[in-house]
């Protein structure tokens, strides 16, 4: 199911509408219809496992709230945890493990009818198991209380503008909204806020991602045909359409939120001008990156500090292992998280790659065009492992592009306008954000004084869409993850 489809957009407009029609105190049991409604539009049985993680994670912390010693609170967090990352495990990766294993194992073993095989793995299952792994680990180390009400956190795990693919929210920051007390009224700043997101992030998803997809999908799909300077083509019309998509639909997600009055932190911040790779990974996927540091990074870092005792090894500063060592491991994980394939791994590990060697270079994110420039080389090289089938196909392609440059792919067909307005599309998202980068303060159309050139700014954006956009794209791609 798309977030952009009619019946999106006109549950949205409902629920927003009973939403400030009745009294604060059934707000939460408003949400909670939604987002059920919505979540089982897609399959109704996956209800059940969204409903049963819910539950665990609800009694596992009030049960800890009422303890004050970590050591008995520590059965209900691994109860919890297992609960969390076994069904994660089950739904996402018991295919991939399974599959692996019959390359080393007879043809005729128990592993080639398993009943594990082919499971379909629910939607949002990624998004919806780090929030409430997170906010379990913040009940047990106290930094926040668990939540007493069990609708309003069943709203804080399902919440339909996020549930399918984020922004990962953290439980300080959203269950507060969620409450009775949060009365919040029907303003024109949020209508007027929420709308301007939605539009931004249909432009981003409809005109860029999706007439992106049309060549990137044509390239990709027969990668054995072309050569390099197509797939150099290709790879930067995907960066464009991940970063789009993705950044699309946390547009669309924040502004629907925004409707309702609810605050919902911000996921991307200009990613493609980042001058570092630490820099980009500040701007990239944040709820995800923040939540990766705070749970996998930080906890590793200290782990390893205490078990490594020395001030250096091997001529080494320990700081520089740890750091490392603890990279490493967080986007290895990272891209184990993203899907259950070698590419995703391999795309993780190159990104822990990045970071190790900058980390050890010292290298320093001071802005200049080369450092933005070399930043979004390596980020590219990274996203063809990230689009490509296998990991030697990625390979192909990065050999291609260096060694056989051959000649540019053109679409026949109707397609033929799909890169050349993908490529007018890419060049206006440049412009804006380039413009919000470097000249915040200079001359703006969507943030202008005058409600006249707001108006019309955001009128030419919605003809842009009708024009150019694809309405018939698919889904988004990180609800894939």
């Amino acid at each position: 199911m798309r977030s952009t489809s009619l019946f999106s957009l006109t549950l949205l407009s409902t629920v927003v509408l009973v939403y400030y029609l009745v009294g604060s105190r059934y707000r939460w049991a408003v949400l909670l219809v939604a987002s059920y409604g919505f979540y089982g539009a897609y399959k109704p049985s996956y209800l059940l496992i969204l409903a049963a993680t819910t539950a665990v994670n609800y009694f596992a912390a009030v049960a800890m709230g009422r303890r004050s010693l970590k050591a008995k609170r520590r059965k209900f967090l691994w109860f919890a945890l297992a609960i969390d990352l076994g069904s994660l495990a089950l739904f996402k990766y018991a295919d991939f493990l399974f599959g692996s294993l019959r390359g080393i194992l007879p043809q005729e073993s128990f592993l080639s009818d398993s009943p594990l095989l082919h499971l379909i793995m629910p939607l949002g299952i990624s998004f919806y198991t780090l929030q409430t792994i997170g906010y379990i680990l913040d009940v047990y180390h106290g930094r926040t209380a668990p939540e007493r009400h069990g609708g309003v956190f069943a709203v804080y795990v399902s919440f339909f503008p996020i549930v399918l693919s984020g922004p990962i929210e953290r439980a300080r920051h959203l269950l507060p909204q969620l409450r009775s007390e949060h009365r919040i009224a029907l303003s024109y700043e949020n209508v007027s806020r929420g709308v301007k997101l939605i539009i931004m992030g249909l432009f981003y998803k409809l005109v860029v991602a999706d007439r992106a997809a049309i060549y990137v999908n044509a390239v990709f799909g027969n990668a054995e045909k072309h050569s390099g300077l197509t797939f150099l083509a290709a790879a930067v019309f995907f960066s464009f359409q991940l970063y789009c998509d993705f950044a699309g639909y946390s547009s669309v997600a924040i502004g629907s939120a925004r409707l309702l009055g609810i605050d919902i932190l911000p996921n991307f911040n200009r990613p493609y001008f980042a001058a570092s790779i630490k820099d980009f990974w500040r701007r990239w996927h944040i709820s995800l990156s923040t939540w990766l540091r705070d749970y996998v990074f930080l906890p590793t870092a200290y782990a390893l500090s205490r078990f490594l005792k020395k001030e250096r090894y091997l001529s080494i500063r320990v700081d520089r292992i740890i750091y490392v060592g603890a990279i490493f491991l967080t986007f290895f994980l990272c891209g184990l998280w993203h899907g259950p394939s070698w590419t995703f791994i391999a795309w993780g590990c190159l990104h822990g790659l990045y970071l190790a060697v900058e980390n050890l270079l010292r290298v320093k994110s001071k802005r200049t065009l080369l450092k933005i420039g070399i930043t979004y080389v390596l980020v590219l090289v990274s996203w063809i492992f990230f689009r490509s089938s296998s990991v030697g196909e990625a390979c192909a392609v990065l050999r291609k592009i260096l060694t056989e440059p051959g000649s540019l792919f053109i679409p026949q067909g109707p397609d033929v306008v799909a890169p050349i307005y993908a490529g007018l599309a890419i060049l206006i998202v440049l412009a804006m954000e380039a413009k919000q980068e470097f000249f915040p303060g200079r001359f703006s159309f969507f943030n202008n004084r005058r409600e006249f050139v707001r108006v019309l700014s955001y009128v030419a954006v919605v003809v842009l869409i009708l024009v150019m956009g694809v309405f018939d794209g698919g889904q988004f791609i990180y609800s894939q993850f």
